[in-house]
């Protein structure tokens, strides 16, 4: 039977660099974002700025490689097109063996000084990268319950457990601080059944995104760290979906992901 993988945020950057890793591994990939038709895409945090990647690119890809996909519109701030997701990729496929919970809400409050933040963009964004991420996995975790398990990877930042270092708001990283417990509690409350959520972060990587939306100072992001490739993280992502060992690495730890291999003196697998 063929595994089936929910994306969100799989329209560009490191979203859909994995989207098509695991279309590669065989995996029936959902793909779901804002973005539906090329040359659509806004960057709300940065003023509106185009950047590029939509669903039907991303689908296309990975049908273009020989994979199977499917594209649905899922905005993490509109809990409706959430559940309109999850039930159609259920309705579609009969199950979600893997959830990869990557996409954020993007509008400016994540980029502001806490005395410039608007309180309802505050609001919107806790509820796009906590409230509304929690909804997401507790549909997914039900059906994955029933099915009789499936796993979780929970896309975070090393900036929301760390001293700030002015390279993002309070906004970006306390709902993402808050984020980070809840593969956590799905393994402690849901492990005996299946379930392994694990949270993994990608260092600063490089994406089209970044380019698109900072041109020359895309590095500058960075703080003078050295930018990772996105290929490196969907490895990973890759490698925790599939492997048998893998459950041993779930729980509050976040992972590392582009060094993963190394640091824990696992083979990468070719």
């Amino acid at each position: 039977m063929r595994k089936t993988a929910l994306v969100t945020g799989a329209t560009r950057g490191i979203g859909r660099v994995v989207a098509l890793a695991l279309g590669r591994a065989g995996f029936a990939v959902i793909v779901t974002g804002r973005t539906m038709a090329p040359n659509t895409g806004r960057h709300d945090g940065m003023g509106g700025v185009a950047v590029p990647g939509s669903v039907e690119e991303t689908v296309a890809a990975i049908e273009a490689a020989g994979g199977t996909a499917h594209g649905l519109r899922l905005d993490l701030s509109d809990r409706a097109s959430i559940d309109a997701a999850v039930v159609e990729a259920l309705a579609r496929f009969g199950r979600i063996d893997l959830l990869v919970n990557n996409g954020i809400y993007q509008g400016p409050s994540v980029m502001q000084k806490i005395l410039d933040v608007d309180l309802a963009d505050a609001e919107r964004a806790t509820m796009g990268n906590f409230i509304n991420q929690f909804h997401l996995s507790r549909l997914v975790l039900r059906a994955m319950i029933s099915q009789g398990g499936g796993r979780m990877v929970f896309m975070s930042t090393l900036s929301s457990a760390e001293p700030t270092k002015g390279n993002n708001g309070l906004f970006y990283t306390a709902p993402k601080a808050a984020f980070n417990r809840i593969p956590d509690y799905i393994n402690f409350e849901h492990g005996a059944d299946g379930i392994s959520a694990f949270l993994i972060e990608p260092r600063f990587t490089m994406t089209d995104t970044l380019r698109a939306a900072w041109g020359d100072a895309a590095s500058d992001v960075g703080l003078g760290t050295q930018a990772r490739d996105p290929e490196e993280t969907a490895r990973t992502v890759v490698w925790l979906a599939t492997h048998e060992d893998a459950p041993r690495f779930a729980g509050a730890e976040m992972i590392n992901a582009p060094d993963f291999f190394q640091d824990y003196q696992i083979t990468p697998p070719d």
